[in-house]
């Protein structure tokens, strides 16, 4: 890159490109550069108040992204861009989901509050409508000056627009996200308004890997918008804020849901897994996440390409932990990478999702208070301002994200939140820990009672039934430790060991 200054100040980049492509110059006001002095990477200072776009997997394991330590007998998934993604800024081997499962998770997103105090809140950790007094991370973006846009899963919002978005495509209703090819989505205002031509017909797995042009794949549309809207917005002096919230690696089928159960991982091709001698249903969950990988890779290319790359902040991460639905095996590729356990393991057993390991053997996967129920395989790059090839073990979670894009919008949180920012940690300085993290579970009906757990420092406790809403001291006997610093996989409960630590 060869930059130039001339007297009257204004600032040219020249890209250099491969022989194939054309030289670019991008001017002064596309990039909205600063002549303050500039990064050791040579990189333009980054702007106040960035773009930011927050990506969210659905239940994507800790260890089916390359970055992230994770080994299984059917190798790795391949995830290139994600792990580019990592490399060109910062990994967090210690980032937590809000919740085990989808909607209390993204509550606790949307909310900057832990699942400890929805019901203090109002909050049901299933559905968030407008009326209910409840300050939305869009909200507060929006109020801020920002644009707005969400595409995919809405859910807990039932009404985006309402609910601090200027502009929504996607599914409110999270029920019928697990079908990936619907025959319509929702918009706007209105749900099941976007018709979705290429669906009408019959679809099956067989149908729609043979002619996946003429289908319409929920990812294909979600992202297809959310890339419009970034082309369209890039071009505002306004910042915006992107939330492209994907419905994969999620399980689903290929008919209408809630009708149809579900059998799988939609996906339009098998990619280089086709000839792999796995069953259908791993080729699939293997080929739906290097998909998913593919878009992420065309959005930080779109970012470069719009010149708004290093006045961008780009989060990615999952829900909550890897599924085990559909037939999944979530110990095929050790997708909890080597954390123990997996979405119920809790409740219903406590190994790694089989097939590809899904966890990264961290025990637990989704539905599990366990490691691997709440880790999230999380990365954050803003080329310039967040440090690159940087891995972070500063432990945080999704009820910290509101307060933190406040504050880097220059928004004031509402007050009362669990979360606290923590742009010290992003921008890579020193800040201390929080005192805990929280996480509830209400179990499964007919087979255990609810739980909670919490994380201090190096400890993990879990209790895993409480016998009321108010865990009482013979719940809180029960509880289990473990010492994540050297038992990151929660092998050894070691609470009659450190009755103090069990009693703080």
């Amino acid at each position: 890159i060869v930059v130039g200054v001339t007297a009257a100040a204004s600032l040219a980049v020249f890209v250099l490109l491969p022989s194939s492509s054309p030289v670019r110059q991008f001017s002064p006001q596309a990039l909205e550069l600063s002549l303050a002095p500039q990064p050791s990477t040579g990189a333009p200072a980054a702007p106040l108040r960035p773009n930011i776009i927050w990506i969210m997997a659905d239940d994507l394991g800790w260890g089916e992204v390359g970055l992230f330590s994770s080994a299984s007998p059917h190798g790795r998934i391949a995830t290139p861009h994600l792990d580019s993604f990592g490399r060109e800024g910062t990994a967090f081997s210690q980032a937590y989901a809000g919740y085990t499962v989808c909607a209390p998770s993204r509550t606790a997103f949307f909310t900057g509050r832990h699942s400890g105090h929805f019901a203090r809140a109002g909050l049901n950790g299933q559905s968030i409508s407008p009326g209910q007094g409840v300050m939305t991370l869009a909200e507060v973006l929006k109020g801020a000056g920002y644009a707005t846009g969400a595409f995919g899963k809405s859910a807990p919002l039932t009404s985006p627009l309402d609910q601090g978005f200027d502009e929504f495509i996607g599914q409110v209703d999270q029920a019928l996200c697990h079908n990936m090819y619907p025959k319509a989505i929702d918009s706007s205002r209105s749900q099941l308004n976007y018709d979705l031509a290429g669906n009408h017909g019959t679809r099956s797995r067989s149908a729609c890997m043979a002619h996946p042009e003429r289908f319409n794949y929920t990812t294909d549309v979600f992202h297809a918008s959310a890339m419009s809207w970034l082309e369209t917005v890039a071009r505002d002096t306004r910042p915006f804020f992107l939330y492209l919230s994907f419905t994969v690696p999620h399980a689903g089928g290929w008919g209408d849901a809630p009708l149809s159960p579900e059998h799988g991982n939609p996906v339009p091709t098998d990619l280089q897994y086709a000839t792999e001698a796995w069953p259908d249903v791993e080729k699939d969950h293997a080929a739906v996440i290097t998909y998913l990988d593919g878009k992420v890779g065309d959005m930080l290319h779109r970012l470069q390409t719009l010149g708004i790359d290093y006045k961008t902040l780009v989060v990615f991460a999952s829900d909550n932990g890897p599924h085990n639905e559909g037939g999944h095996d979530v110990a095929f590729f050790n997708s909890s990478g080597g954390l123990r356990g997996h979405k119920r393991s809790l409740h219903e057993g406590g190994g790694p999702v089989e097939f590809f390991n899904s966890s990264g053997g961290l025990r637990g996967h989704k539905k599990s208070l366990y490691e691997g129920g709440v880790r999230s395989p999380t990365m954050a790059r803003w080329p310039g301002t967040v440090p690159a090839g940087r891995w972070s073990d500063f432990a945080w979670a999704f009820w910290d994200v509101l307060p933190t894009f406040a504050e880097l919008a220059g928004a004031v949180a509402p007050e009362g939140l669990d979360g606290r920012s923590i742009v010290p940690t992003l921008l890579g300085r020193e800040q201390p820990r929080s005192d805990f993290l929280y996480w509830t579970w209400p179990g499964i009906r007919g087979r255990a009672g609810s739980g909670f757990a919490v994380r201090s420092g190096r400890w993990k406790g879990i209790v895993p039934r409480c016998t009321a809403a108010r865990p009482s001291a013979a719940d809180k006997a029960e509880m289990m430790l473990y010492d994540l610093d050297t038992d990151p996989f929660e092998v050894v409960d070691v609470a009659a060991q450190h009755p103090e630590t069990v009693s703080e």
